[in-house]
């Protein structure tokens, strides 16, 4: 289970692992991609500064409501 809370920032590696390994616990049989997190929550795209990097993420606005979600959210709920 995701528990991401409004105005965690996110890398786009972190959530494509995240995700994937909630895909696979699951048996949903998709490659998992940062912008899947916008199928559960309200994002906007955002650079994290990681040591002197700065990485490509995401910012949470907000969780979806239950009929914004896609059917693969409904699952994972």
């Amino acid at each position: 289970m995701m528990n991401y809370k409004t105005g965690d920032r996110v890398t786009n590696k972190e959530l494509k692992a995240t995700l994937q390994s909630l895909y696979d616990e699951h048996g949903i049989k998709e490659k998992a991609k940062a912008t899947h997190i916008t199928r559960y929550y309200k994002v906007k795209k955002c650079k994290i500064r990681i040591g002197d990097k700065r990485v490509d993420g995401y910012e949470i606005l907000s969780v979806k409501n239950q009929g914004e979600r896609s059917e693969t959210c409904q699952i994972l709920s």
